[in-house]
Order: structure tokens, then C-alpha cells, then sequence
């Protein structure tokens, strides 16, 4: 079986996170997610996988996965949307069965259930039941078949969306190939599962139970940040000096944390410096950041970012790459906010 990432998006809703980069390549609880993604493919037995990526996201996908091993990436030219970015891939598939993960998403569950799930079926659909049905995919399910998927219903037949993962036999392509753009001037994977059904053909769903996100807007990111943390191994290979650590934190290699307190869980990245701060809970710091006099938590603070001496507690914060957050100066206060950006002061 190929495992198949889609990634040639920016992730609007993520803005101004994505801005400068694929959504795909921020970093949760220290990982990527386009990383996390390459992880769960290979776990659901996936060897061999592709990335679609775009022109302007392919460097950075590249640089991310470094060290995950053999992929393959596939460029797709235009966004016509996820049915268009497979067809893309379709030689590099080569007629066989396929795992396709859509690639922003994050899931705490094993996929081999999903793999499983296609030795009955054309193809197969992943499911997770939301309280907001109407802000997603939503899929109705009988007795474990897929019988109608409905993109963001103002009134939900149900409360499963559908979270991002599918598998499906080669000749499901035939259905994709002959899909019309949707509305969006798009052609939408997911559509063409219910041209298998029309055809006779079987599509399964396999249910969730556990975290899944999408991490479509900075209060998802910040969520699943925190799930993540939470499942952190503690760690301490970098150098305490008159400092007190609490619950599940771990500091990587080179990293300093100085006459600071950490109340995890927490996440100290490689080189980043803590120094006379309180720091935590749920909060992540990125490689190179460096932390003086700040008081945080809730927050993600990306690499080489700079926090000095605010003059409030940070909750609930994302702060990016290379970005610098300090107490008013002697002319008062000042921001510098680039387009899409969000200050709540």
C-alpha cells in the first residue's frame, strides 16, 4: 500500500501563522505536523509515501522531513483542490492501494483501522463525531457504509465529520478523473466516493474515538499543541541552574533554563533560553527562543523568537518565527503588526 500526503495548501484560516509558510510545517509540541503525518502513515504499515506540494511550499516541506526518511514529492502545478492533487500523484501510485491523509490534520488514533477497513470496500472513509457538525465535512453512515456526504450542512443529518483520511482501491481514480469542478471551481476527493456508491460500489467508515484536529485556526492549533504536550515523555538534557520544574517537562539538548520556574506540561526546544520567567502550563518554546522576564503560558512561541519583559502574563499566545514581544519603551507603547495579524492588548 502507498501512503499519500496532501500538502500544496497554505492554510488560510491559519493566517498569520501561514503566512510565511505551509501550515503543514508548524511545529506542535515540537513536531511538525506534515511530520506527524509521514509518522502515521508509516505506522499504518504506509512505506512508501508521497507529499503534493506547491511551488512555494515544496522547499520548506523538504527541509522539515529531513530526517524522516525516503519520500517522494509530487508538485501540483494549480490548487483545483484535493481530487486534482491526487490525479497528480497518479503515477507515482502505480495502480496500487492507497492511504491518503489529508496532511493538516492530526490524529491520536492508529490508522490501520482505516487500512483494514479497505479488504471489504472500494474504499474507506475516516469519521469522528464533533459538536459543531455544521463547520465540517458531514458524513452519513448506515450500519458502517457511507451513504451521503454533505460539505458544511446549515442543519447536520448527523454529528460525524469527516477528519481527513481515506483509503481506496486504484480504480477509484477512474471516479476522480470524472469529477466536474465543484462551486469553488475545484475537484473535491471526497465526491468522488459517492460516485463509487452511485456505481454499487462500497465505501466504509471507520470511526474515531480519540483526539483528531484539522489545526484550521490558531485556537485548533493551540489545542492540539496542549493535547500533545500532554503526552510528552519527561526529559532533561539541557541545563538547569536555580530553577524549579514541575509536572511533565522536557528540556532538550542546549537548551537553558535560568532561575525560572516551569510548570509543565511543557516543551523546552533545542538552544532555546529561559531566563527569570514562570513558564507553563501547556506551553511549548521553540528551538533558539529566548524567554527574559516573561510570564506564559497556554502559548506557542516558535523558533527564534524573542519575549522580553512584557509588562502582563501571555495566555492563549502564538508568537511566530523570529518575532519579538517586549515591555512598552520610553516613548510608550508600540506595535508593529503585518497584515492578517491579531493583537488583543
Amino acid at each position: 500500500m502507498k501512503g499519500l500526503i496532501l500538502a500544496a495548501g497554505r492554510g488560510s484560516r491559519l493566517l498569520p501563522v501561514s503566512a510565511t509558510r505551509p501550515k503543514h510545517t508548524v511545529n506542535v509540541a515540537g513536531v511538525p505536523i506534515i511530520v506527524r503525518a509521514v509518522r502515521a502513515l508509516r505506522e499504518a504499515g504506509a512505506e512508501d509515501i508521497g507529499i503534493v506540494t506547491s511551488s512555494s511550499s515544496e522547499t520548506e516541506l523538504r527541509d522539515v522531513t529531513l530526517g524522516s526518511g525516503h519520500l517522494t514529492f509530487i508538485r501540483q502545478p494549480e490548487a483545483l483542490g484535493t481530487g486534482q492533487a491526487v490525479l497528480c500523484a497518479r503515477e507515482f501510485l502505480e495502480g496500487q492501494d492507497t492511504l491518503l491523509y489529508l496532511g493538516d490534520n492530526l490524529f491520536e488514533d492508529s490508522l490501520r483501522p482505516v487500512r483494514a477497513a479497505l479488504r471489504e470496500a472500494d474504499a474507506v472513509i475516516g469519521v469522528k463525531q464533533v459538536p459543531d457538525p455544521q463547520l465540517f465535512g458531514v458524513a452519513v453512515v448506515e450500519g458502517g457504509l457511507l451513504r451521503g456526504l454533505v460539505e458544511k450542512p446549515s442543519q447536520p443529518a448527523g454529528n460525524l465529520a469527516a477528519c481527513g483520511v481515506f483509503a481506496f482501491r486504484p480504480g477509484v481514480l477512474d471516479a476522480v478523473a470524472a469529477l466536474e469542478p465543484s462551486v469553488r471551481g475545484e475537484i473535491e476527493f471526497p465526491q468522488a466516493l459517492l460516485s463509487v456508491i452511485a456505481a454499487g460500489g462500497r465505501v466504509r467508515a471507520v470511526e474515531f474515538g480519540g483526539f483528531w484536529s484539522d489545526a484550521g485556526t490558531p485556537g485548533d492549533l493551540l489545542r492540539a499543541n496542549a493535547h500533545y504536550l500532554s503526552q510528552l515523555t519527561p526529559c532533561m538534557d539541557g541545563t538547569l541552574e536555580n530553577s524549579e520544574l514541575s509536572g511533565l517537562v522536557v528540556v532538550e539538548p542546549g537548551a537553558r533554563v535560568q532561575n525560572s520556574r516551569v510548570t509543565g506540561p511543557v516543551w523546552i526546544g533545542p538552544h532555546a533560553v529561559l531566563r527569570d520567567s514562570e513558564v507553563g502550563p501547556y506551553t511549548s518554546v521553540g528551538r533558539h527562543a529566548l524567554l527574559s522576564h516573561t510570564r506564559i503560558q497556554g502559548s506557542m512561541v516558535d523558533d527564534f523568537a524573542r519575549v522580553h519583559a512584557p509588562t502582563r502574563l501571555l495566555e492563549r499566545s502564538i508568537i511566530g518565527r523570529h518575532a519579538v514581544v517586549g515591555a512598552p519603551s520610553d516613548v510608550g507603547l508600540q506595535l508593529v503588526i503585518g497584515d492578517r495579524s491579531v493583537a488583543r492588548l
